[in-house]
C-alpha cells in the first residue's frame, strides 16, 4: 500500500470521527432542549413566572363618605310609665278597712265578718273617680253590693267601685279607656249589704283571681275630719 492510498484512508477515518462526534453532540443537545421543555410544561401553572405576578394588587375599596359609622353602643330602650294611683273619692276617710283576718262589725248584717275592701265615706252624690288608667270592663247591679263599675288597669290589676248610685258618669261605657282621676259615677246607697252604714263608696282591687288591700296603692285619711262625718 502506498502512502497515497494510507492517507485517504486515515483522512476518510478522520471524518467519520468528526461525524460521529457532531451527531453524538447534536442528539445530545437536542434531547437537553426536549427534558428542559417537558419539565418546564409540568411546572402548576401557579409557579410559572406571570406577567399579573408582578403587578401592584389593586386597593381595597374606600369606604362610602355617606356610608353611616359603625357603633357598639346598643340603643336605649324607653323606659315604661309608672302608673299613677289616686284616692277615687276626695276628702273621704276610711270607715272599714281592709283586713282578711280582722272581723269588722256589720251594722246591716248585725254580725262581725272580714272587709276585703276598704269603705271610703263620703255623700250621695259625690264624685267617684277612676283610680289609675284603664279600660272600662263591667258596668253591671250587684244584689249585695250594688252599682258596680269594674276597670281594667293592665298586667292583672283591676279595680272595683260598688255602692254606686244607679247613674252612671255621661260617656261611661264598656270598652271605655279612661285616665286616672275621670269621673266615673257617684257615691250611692245601692248596696243591700251594707245599707246601714253611712254613705260611703266601698272600693275593691283584684291583682289576678286575689283580693288585695288598695292602702297599698292609695293613702286616704282614718280618721273623720269633722263631727258631720259621723253622721248617718
Amino acid at each position: 500500500m502506498n502512502d497515497k492510498t494510507k492517507e485517504k484512508i486515515t483522512n476518510r477515518a478522520v471524518y467519520i470521527i468528526l461525524a460521529v462526534l457532531l451527531i453524538t453532540v447534536f442528539t445530545l443537545t437536542v434531547m437537553a432542549i426536549v427534558s428542559t421543555v417537558s419539565k418546564r410544561n409540568d411546572l402548576p401553572t401557579d409557579t410559572l413566572p406571570n406577567e399579573d405576578q408582578n403587578q401592584t394588587p389593586p386597593p381595597a375599596d374606600t369606604p362610602n363618605d355617606e356610608t353611616p359609622p359603625t357603633s357598639n353602643e346598643i340603643p336605649s330602650e324607653t323606659p315604661p310609665e309608672v302608673p299613677v294611683y289616686v284616692s277615687p273619692c276626695e276628702g273621704g276617710y276610711i270607715q272599714k278597712g281592709y283586713d282578711e283576718s280582722l272581723l269588722v262589725f256589720s251594722s246591716t248584717m248585725g254580725e262581725y265578718r272580714i272587709h276585703l275592701g276598704i269603705d271610703i265615706s263620703g255623700k250621695i252624690g259625690d264624685p267617684v273617680r277612676a283610680f289609675s288608667d284603664g279600660t272600662v270592663e263591667k258596668i253591671y247591679k250587684d244584689y249585695f253590693m250594688g252599682q258596680t263599675i269594674v276597670i281594667d288597669h293592665g298586667n292583672g290589676l283591676k279595680s272595683y267601685y260598688m255602692n254606686l248610685s244607679d247613674t252612671v258618669a255621661e260617656g261611661i261605657e264598656v270598652g271605655k279607656k279612661i285616665s286616672y282621676g275621670t269621673v266615673i259615677g257617684a257615691i250611692g246607697e245601692t248596696a243591700n249589704l251594707e245599707c246601714a252604714d253611712s254613705p260611703h263608696l266601698h272600693f275593691e282591687l283584684r291583682l289576678g283571681d286575689k283580693l288585695v288591700n288598695p292602702a297599698g296603692y292609695i293613702t286616704l285619711p282614718t280618721l273623720p275630719t269633722s263631727s258631720e262625718d259621723f253622721e248617718e
